[in-house]
């Protein structure tokens, strides 16, 4: 790719982006990001065939990486066999949570697309797939450490890792300073593993 065409591309990017976040982007236009970006829709063609290629390439790197980070942060946890505040589980939640919050700031244009923008796209089911990832790993830490000798419901276990990411988005959503979100985030990591405390009888 030539340096005039590497120009060309990440004006068409940043462009992109403006115009998702305003529109969103099942109402965003192909023909006015070339416009803003001044190329002919022909050029922006070259370059992203279609506006799902154009959405991709603004937020499949980061969205990818902490996806993958994810899943290894919490087959990492399921490795421990302690759950309290000496370390094990609890610790490696904490440190997971801090991380994906901190990876979110770094790349919050790309989750700003993801978490509210992105209706019409594969990524509408992005925080499902989080959300799915956290469920199961519930699952494995309440049949591993709980005991009261009572299974913990499914639904609980959905609702509540739905609950933990709504904090997220709305962080995100209400562009929320990030040592805000972190002093939030403390409040709700003491408040939630009280509860799990409670709920898994330790």
């Amino acid at each position: 790719m030539s340096y005039n065409s590497q120009l060309t591309r990440k004006r068409i990017l940043e462009c992109a982006q403006r115009e998702f976040m305003e529109y969103g982007y099942q109402h965003a236009n192909m023909r006015r990001i070339a416009q803003e970006a001044n190329v002919t829709t022909g050029a922006m063609y070259n370059h992203f065939v279609n506006k799902a290629v154009l959405f991709d390439a603004l937020v499949q790197a980061p969205g990818e990486e902490m996806l993958a980070q994810f899943k290894e942060i919490h087959r990492q946890a399921g490795e421990k066999v302690s759950f309290g505040p000496e370390g094990g589980v609890e610790e490696k939640a904490r440190a997971g949570t801090d991380w994906m919050l901190g990876y979110i700031y770094e790349h919050m244009d790309t989750f700003r697309l993801i978490f509210c923008r992105s209706e019409g796209t594969r990524w509408s089911s992005y925080l499902e797939s989080l959300i799915d990832i956290e469920e199961q790993a519930y699952r494995v830490y309440c049949d591993s450490f709980g005991k009261t000798g009572t299974k913990v419901e499914d639904m609980f276990l959905h609702v509540t890792a739905a609950t933990g990411f709504q904090y997220l988005v709305e962080f995100v959503s209400h562009d929320l300073p990030y040592q805000q979100a972190v002093a939030v985030m403390e409040s709700v990591k003491q408040y939630s593993m009280a509860g799990w405390n409670k709920i898994l009888g330790l």
